[in-house]
């Protein structure tokens, strides 16, 4: 099956949108919004850009929490965040009232926060990783990743990913640890392989994006469920691999 028939099927399988998604904008410097009401937001965050000022890892003045505050004119509370170089979706608060339950909600069982990755070896079948990570204070906390294969490329895999926990680099590191790490990554990827997809595939990121989102809206009382497709510079990376079996066979 190709590349495009992969996407559809994700599109196809997943539990649709509840509600109409707003059209990125035009202008470079505009954030496309995936879903806005008068009590949260969630928007599409760009690769390379922080979700909000971190101090530990840097003191930039331009990050995605300042790009929407100008954007939208609203104050917004960030309930969760993504690692600076993965893409996708990203859950913002509107107003006080309704941050802790949105806080409550993200990290209870019925909400599922989807990725999608391209990761090193052949995974044929679903399965999950199960063991702890040390946290910044070198204490164990409990951490699971699922994960489904949906399209084998010679010697990596893309999957679909569902994390049931939120540890830091959760993905990255469980991925890492199985010596199945994920493509670009710079910090716990192979600098050989990820030389390799940047010379040959155009991949000049981490293969690693924040797709599904269904979580309780306190709100509307009513799940909420929103899709992020992936970026045009990883579609094009997909594609480029593709092409390169095709080439092989003829």
């Amino acid at each position: 099956m190709t590349i495009l028939g992969i996407l559809s099927l994700i599109s196809y399988f997943d539990p649709p949108i509840s509600l109409m998604l707003k059209q990125p904008t035009e202008t470079n410097q505009q954030i496309p919004l995936l879903y806005q009401d008068q009590n949260l937001l969630i928007a599409n965050k760009p690769s390379g850009l922080l979700v909000h000022a971190y101090r530990k890892e840097s003191n930039e003045r331009i990050h995605l929490l300042r790009l929407l505050k100008q954007q939208t004119g609203e104050y917004l509370y960030p309930i969760h965040r993504i690692d600076r170089p993965v893409s996708g979706i990203v859950l913002f608060g509107l107003n006080g009232e309704i941050i802790n339950k949105l806080q409550q909600y993200w990290h209870h069982e019925s909400t599922v926060k989807q990725y999608l990755a391209l990761v090193k070896g052949v995974i044929t079948e679903a399965g999950q990783f199960n063991f702890p990570l040390l946290n910044e204070q070198k204490q164990k906390q409990e951490a699971l990743t699922l994960y489904e294969p949906l399209r084998v490329f010679n010697e990596v895999t893309l999957l679909k990913i569902q994390i049931k926990t939120g540890r830091k680099h959760q993905i990255r590191r469980h991925f890492s640890r199985r010596c199945s790490n994920v493509i670009g990554d710079k910090k716990y990827g192979q600098g050989k392989l990820n030389r390799l997809f940047k010379e040959e595939f155009q991949l000049n990121r981490i293969f690693l994006h924040s797709h599904y989102l269904k979580i309780f809206n306190p709100g509307t009382e009513e799940f909420l469920e929103v899709r992020c497709p992936l970026p045009e510079e990883l579609e094009q990376t997909l594609q480029l691999m593709e092409k390169s079996e095709l080439d092989q066979e003829v």
